[in-house]
């Protein structure tokens, strides 16, 4: 049996082991599969040439070659399992999210309605009210009981003594806005009455 002839037997190798490293890399993978194309064709031609002669060269590289051309096929369909995987965990983590996201916004927005819904106060009613007549049983009874309540003292000029005295808010601070009254009331004849009052945020 003649000496084979090599130089398309190496050549075969050196893109085969080529395409033998690069097939493991993603991306770089694509460009190995064509080497391990051309490799492969190398190899069996030089089988073909070295028909009648030694052919451990020519079956080394093509052996490469495919090798190289099953790592890539194998390792592409991993990638892209991989990938889908990848895709699909974005896709129910995004999701999941967005279901969290407007199931806390219904919630929000159900919470606001309901403290919309219990605060009382508006503009025209809050104009409606006169300092030194409208009475503290008068304004609970439309607006409700106060949010924060403090008592004090007040000077009566007209009795020249001290007389009992209450701070009275209405907050509004966890609706679809704010909005917030504040009342100095001071006891007359036993009843308390409005002083002075501020509010703002009303509607």
């Amino acid at each position: 049996m003649k000496d084979e002839k090599k130089v398309l037997g190496i050549l075969a190798i050196v893109f085969g082991g080529i395409a033998l490293v690069g097939s493991w890399v993603p991306i770089l993978n694509n460009v190995s599969f064509f080497i391990a194309i051309v490799a492969l064709i190398l190899g069996v031609i030089a089988l073909i040439i070295n028909r009648k002669n030694k052919k451990v060269l020519a079956i080394v590289g093509t052996c490469l070659s495919i090798a190289s051309i099953i790592i890539v096929l194998a390792t592409q369909s991993m990638y892209s399992s991989t990938l889908d995987n990848a895709s699909k965990a974005i896709d129910e983590a995004s999701s999941s999210i967005d279901a969290d996201y407007s199931k806390s916004s219904s919630e929000e927005a159900s919470k606001e309605a309901e403290a919309d819904s219990k605060f009382k106060w508006t503009k025209a009613y809050f104009d409606s009210i006169v300092d030194g007549t409208t009475t503290y049983d008068e304004i609970v009874a439309n607006v409700g009981e106060p949010t924060t309540t403090s008592t004090d003292t007040d000077y009566d000029i007209d009795t020249d003594s001290e007389v009992p005295s209450m701070d009275c808010d209405w907050d509004l601070d966890d609706g679809s806005y704010y909005a917030s009254v504040s009342i100095h009331f001071v006891q007359k004849n036993g009843t308390y009455v409005v002083d002075y009052k501020t509010g703002t945020g009303l509607k």
